[in-house]
């Protein structure tokens, strides 16, 4: 199936940083820009923070009174940046901005990472592993790991190469989306076409770096040239000369990196909890709900309607609800 998707795309895909000049309610008004009502307070944190503010999936740690020079962490994982899309689109703002207003009060980034979709698929992983192991690589990464295509109950369930360690500044992981999406949804690999991704992590000041150019250029363009082909490049062995350095440069790979100045950050805003969970009724739980319906309605019953009305929602559940609906509002209101 072919796309009509763009070639190459990006996408942030993790966000955390960290406030020691502003306080929460601060970073609620100036960086996420949200009414703090829509927020959530909650008595437990992580990462040593002793609570935390929840909405959206986006969470705002606390510190604890006894410790407050640790600072406020807003932390974003891949589907929370996602939700938040939805408003940065809704305030007429983008990750630029955003990064911008982050940079402004004094954030410092602990992690960015930045999904690269790629759907001509320039390159072929598992040809692409095979060089690796074949050494036909430099590398500025000590660690690779290479996990090979394999099978679950008799389906190739793709390739993935690790590159970098998880605790580095710097580390990637290029694998076969498509093969990763078939497996999740059980569709068939075809539905999704050709389509690989790659992603790019960086930390602490690597990452505050990344945001500081991402900033300055409003363009992710220099993630391929001057992050992924510094830190990797594929070779073609040369049997004449034992020194890697001089081997010329894999023409996939060549090609990959010169893509790169077709490449776009964009915003995938991705539909609301409470929408998932319209969907997850739809397609599991209605068949259950309508044998129920049609044995109240024989009986002359109401089991099904005495059980909803009877129901008390929890805080986080009106939270999700509220959610859903200010997401809908917004959205009308941009169209």
């Amino acid at each position: 199936m072919k796309s009509n998707k763009p070639e190459l795309e990006a996408v942030i895909d993790w966000v955390q940083v960290t406030f020691k000049e502003i306080n929460h309610f601060e970073i609620m008004e100036y960086i996420l820009q949200f009414d703090r009502e829509l927020m959530t307070h909650e008595n437990r944190g992580r990462f040593r923070y002793a609570g935390k503010w929840c909405f959206g999936g986006i969470e705002l740690f606390t510190p604890p009174e006894d410790y407050l020079e640790m600072g406020y962490h807003l932390y974003m994982t891949g589907s929370a940046c996602r939700s938040f899309e939805i408003y940065l689109n809704a305030q007429k703002r983008d990750w630029y901005d955003f990064f911008a207003d982050c940079l402004e009060y004094g954030g410092k980034f602990t992690r960015l990472d930045i999904a690269i979709d790629d759907r001509k698929t320039y390159l072929d992983i598992r040809q692409l592993n095979e060089k690796i192991k074949g050494g036909e690589c430099v590398s500025k990464f000590r660690n690779r790991v290479l996990l090979d295509s394999g099978t679950t109950a008799g389906k190739d369930t793709g390739c993935t190469i690790n590159l970098g360690s998880g605790e580095s500044l710097c580390c990637m992981v290029f694998y076969e989306k498509n093969y990763e999406q078939s497996k999740k949804t059980g569709l068939p690999v075809e539905t999704y076409g050709a389509w690989n991704r790659y992603e790019v992590r960086v930390k602490q000041e690597m990452a505050t770096y990344c945001v500081m150019e991402l900033v300055k250029r409003k363009n992710v363009c220099f993630i391929g040239l001057e992050i992924i082909n510094y830190y990797v490049r594929i070779l073609v062995r040369n049997p004449k000369d034992e020194n890697r350095s001089r081997w010329e440069t894999w023409e996939p790979w060549k090609q990959f990196v010169e893509g790169m100045d077709k490449l776009k950050l964009t915003m995938r805003p991705a539909l609301r909890t409470l929408e998932q969970k319209k969907q997850w009724i739809e397609n599991y739980v209605a068949p259950t709900l309508k044998m129920i319906q049609v044995a109240d309605d024989n009986l002359g019953e109401e089991f099904l309607k005495d059980v909803i009305e009877e129901t008390t929602l929890k805080k986080h559940q009106k939270k999700i609800v509220e959610d859903y609906l200010f997401s809908r509002q917004e959205m009308k209101a941009m169209k």
